[in-house]
């Protein structure tokens, strides 16, 4: 297969990879940017950071302060309280219509996944967890057949992989997170939506409990 070059522009692959970033929690909320570190973490020339910093700042993702600098975003408690609430509303409704309509093989596929990772450390195997996290979640959005909710919750993917990675720091929560997705894929195979819908809420309820918990988020309610 013929080399496929890059065709992005300097600012595109600057924005794409200071997200990614962000996203992955490798620039932390709350943490100060520069373009002068930027350029050197990415190889990349200034010009393009200033662009891609304009885009992120217009897109939420970083706060500029003139007489401070530019720092990664700080997730508000209001704020997931909100994205808690819409993700309990369309991900309940989405899980009860999906434990309906879910096929067998599709529910020996996601049971194989998470058998798989269930023998290991998980700790150890975040970008697995990860890659299982996104693939239950979008199978349930799929399969239940409404497309404009699978429209807005994966344009709400970003923020909900962000507030995910950020509460993953705490010890012990990936570990959580997985048991209670485990409960929510029990009950699918069970056909029991109603158990479906209940362990769904409770995975999502339990995210921003956790978050609440965090040692930034509990000084930022005081």
């Amino acid at each position: 297969m013929p080399y496929m070059q890059d065709v992005r522009s300097p600012a595109e692959v600057a924005y794409d990879r200071i997200k990614q970033a962000i996203l992955n929690v490798t620039y932390r909320p709350g943490e100060k940017l520069s373009e002068v570190r930027l350029a050197g973490d990415l190889q990349l020339g200034r010009s393009p950071i200033r662009s891609a910093l304009a885009r992120l700042e217009a897109e939420s993702w970083i706060r500029v302060f003139p007489q401070s600098g530019t720092f990664v975003r700080t997730l508000e408690i209001r704020e997931l309280e909100e994205l808690s609430e819409l993700r309990l509303i369309l991900e309940c409704h989405a899980t009860r219509s999906a434990t309906a309509r879910i096929s067998d093989a599709e529910l020996v596929d996601l049971r194989n996944m998470f058998e798989q990772l269930k023998t290991k450390r998980i700790e150890d195997h975040i970008s697995e967890f990860k890659a299982l996290d996104t693939q239950f979640h979008s199978t349930i959005y799929r399969v239940a057949g409404n497309r404009r909710i699978e429209d807005i919750l994966l344009n709400l993917k970003d923020q909900i992989v962000w507030v995910r990675a950020v509460t993953a720091t705490l010890p012990g929560r990936v570990s959580q997170s997985l048991r209670e997705m485990d409960d929510v894929l029990g009950a699918m195979e069970r056909r029991d939506a109603e158990a479906a819908v209940s362990a769904m809420a409770a995975h999502i309820g339990n995210i921003a409990d956790t978050f609440k918990s965090m040692p930034a988020a509990a000084a930022k309610m005081k």
